[in-house]
């Protein structure tokens, strides 16, 4: 795995070929009325499409995967634009650029991964808990599985790849050797998880 901050000095030569996925954090916010907040989301999607055109030394971007999202191409662009328009700004440039947005989920996997979470939310007592709690964790371990044999089939030798994932859930991704993975995390995301923290313990 390689870090940003070291893609000066790597040999273009020795990535040839290969399979590259620049990792991205996704940062959601609903219809948020904190402009601070708002401003950190922005600069951190600013920002990250400025670390992703210094890794496209290795290859152009050609394909983009995003969670959340079960469709592919120019209709998977128009659900974004309408439900996370700070993610937006990168999907529209790298589109622009000839990238195509692939989505990587099961809808009926991901329909039953949100509506798991959601009895987490309610359920009041232990017994239930776990129960509950084991459902959602079997459907997490199949939703990762899914999104890893996705990544995997869509991505060819010498292409690089952009993936929209939240980093709790890229972490668990199994994918195979031969994928290069960059982790491209703007120097705003620690603000941002950090203002959400704060402003969580205020209310």
């Amino acid at each position: 795995m390689a870090e940003l901050g070291k893609i000066q000095r790597l040999n273009v030569e020795e990535f040839k070929g290969k399979r590259r996925l620049f990792c991205i954090p996704n940062i959601f916010i609903p219809d948020e009325k904190d402009e601070d907040l708002k401003n950190l989301v922005e600069k951190y999607w600013y920002e990250a499409i400025s670390h992703v055109e210094k890794l496209e030394k290795l290859g152009f971007v050609t394909k983009i995967f995003v969670e959340t999202i079960f469709i592919d191409g120019q209709d998977a662009v128009d659900v974004i634009r309408d439900t996370n328009p700070y993610l937006y700004i990168l999907i529209e440039r790298k589109v622009s650029e000839g990238a195509i947005v692939l989505g990587i989920e099961n809808p009926e996997t991901f329909g039953a991964f949100i509506d798991w979470g959601n009895c987490l939310r309610v359920v009041k007592t232990s017994a239930v808990m776990q129960q509950v709690f084991n459902f959602f964790n079997e459907i997490v371990q199949r939703r990762i599985e899914e999104i890893s044999i996705k990544i995997n089939e869509s991505l060819q030798d010498g292409e690089s790849a952009i993936l929209i994932l939240r980093d709790q859930d890229r972490v668990k991704l199994s994918l195979p050797r031969d994928i290069e993975i960059f982790l491209v995390v703007p120097s705003v995301y620690d603000d941002i998880l950090r203002y959400l923290r704060d402003k969580f313990y205020q209310s």
